[in-house]
């Protein structure tokens, strides 16, 4: 059977790991309804990992016990970063969740010339971010950096190995045109597109320009066929 996951500021190293966190609490004891003896997977963020048995229940804490301990291996080796331009609401939140969920490294919303929406709800987006990496089996939670402009984005992702910028005027991706780099930069831009001078100072900053293909996807679409791509060894 498998079990359930939760990753937050756990040792796994002690022996008895307290459990004082009223929402994950809650989740344990009123959502899935775990009593006494029951088992599930507690991950401190760093890919460490235990198995814990309920060895007592509170209205407010349980005490578990470590049964077994072990390293997540299912982490992408790729570190992808998606510069995403924000998106309204439920769209933004959707693309959160699904590159986590695919195994994007960070997420960096981004202001850009078209962007409509200019901010998010930051404690939400963490909740998605986390809830999403232990349905998925993650060791790591993706750090959900500040926004930032597109112009300071394009200077921040001098850092990584390579950038890549979708838009849809230029050549499509094909088989193998993300490389082997280790550190990969992912520009998706708003509902609007990119602008001209955007597209050019892409350019200018040595990020590669390419197309998920002939159609025309919606922002959210091409962010979540962009992190699969990028997350790709």
């Amino acid at each position: 059977m498998r079990l359930h996951r939760f990753i937050g500021n756990f040792d796994c190293s002690q022996d008895t790991i307290v459990i004082a966190e009223a929402e994950v609490v809650n989740q344990i004891l009123r959502v899935l309804r775990l009593t006494v003896g029951d088992r599930f997977i507690l991950g401190d963020g760093n890919a460490n990992e235990c198995i814990v048995e309920i060895s007592d229940r509170q209205k407010e804490q349980l005490t578990t016990t470590v049964i077994e301990r072990s390293v997540n291996t299912a982490e992408p080796a790729v570190a992808a970063v998606l510069y995403c331009a924000i998106l309204k609401r439920e769209n933004f939140e959707l693309v959160v969740q699904k590159a986590t969920e695919i195994g994007v490294r960070e997420i960096v919303p981004l202001i850009t010339q078209r962007t409509v929406k200019l901010d998010i709800k930051e404690e939400r987006l963490r909740k998605i971010i986390t809830e999403a990496a232990e349905q998925s089996g993650r060791g790591r939670v993706p750090m959900l950096r500040q926004a930032m402009s597109f112009a300071d984005a394009l200077v921040d992702a001098q850092r990584n190995d390579v950038n890549f910028f979708f838009d849809i005027s230029d050549v499509v991706a094909e088989e193998g045109v993300i490389g082997d780099a280790m550190r990969r930069g992912l520009f998706v831009g708003p509902e609007g597109g990119w602008s001209y001078d955007e597209v050019l100072a892409a350019r200018a900053a040595g990020c590669h320009i390419i197309s998920l293909g002939a159609l025309t996807f919606r922002a959210e679409t091409a962010a979540i066929i962009a992190s699969y791509l990028g997350t790709r060894p």
